[in-house]
């Protein structure tokens, strides 16, 4: 073998891999798409939307009620973007900071049967909505905010949110 035939090899396996490499990222997101982390339906939503509601905790030694305020988020996309695809590596990393403030956090299509996303003061996809209480809290629009959060160092979202 000479070294044209080596580069030509070398070339050759460069296509393969990215060939492959392009169908693994296709096939992520389309599984990623059907999971269970994805939002279809206008019953999942109301029903996510329902874990942000203001809960009563009554302390037994002291009788003392508190109340406590929860948020959940919501990621709008839309399907055929490279944005949802761009979600694969940019998911892992808000899942850790909404986890650590203990926030529940998925994904909505933009296209779901019989919800306005209008209604949520939703303009541009992809969005992030913030609901406290049942209600909307905060829309973070544009891709560029959405990059914010994700490539921000700091593990308090809610401090993210606000600064938004």
């Amino acid at each position: 073998m000479d070294l044209k035939e080596l580069k030509e090899k070398a070339l050759k396996l460069k296509k393969q891999a990215e060939c492959k490499a392009k169908e693994a990222i296709d096939y992520s997101a389309k599984k990623l798409a059907k999971s269970s982390f994805t939002i279809d339906t206008k019953e999942d939503l109301e029903k996510f939307i329902k874990k942000s509601s203001k809960t009563t905790y009554k302390n037994k030694e002291t009788q003392e009620e508190k109340k406590y305020s929860h948020k959940v988020i919501v990621l709008i996309w839309e399907e055929e973007s490279n944005f949802f695809k761009e979600a694969l590596y940019k998911l892992p990393i808000l899942f850790t900071k909404w986890f650590t403030q203990n926030i529940p956090v998925k994904l909505a299509k933009s296209k779901i049967k019989w919800v306005e996303f209008k209604k949520y003061w939703v303009k541009d996809i992809p969005s992030v909505l913030v609901f406290q209480d049942k209600k909307v809290y905060k829309v973070i629009s544009w891709n560029e905010n959405i990059i914010k959060l994700v490539k921000s160092f700091d593990l308090n979202i809610n401090k993210l949110i606000e600064n938004l």
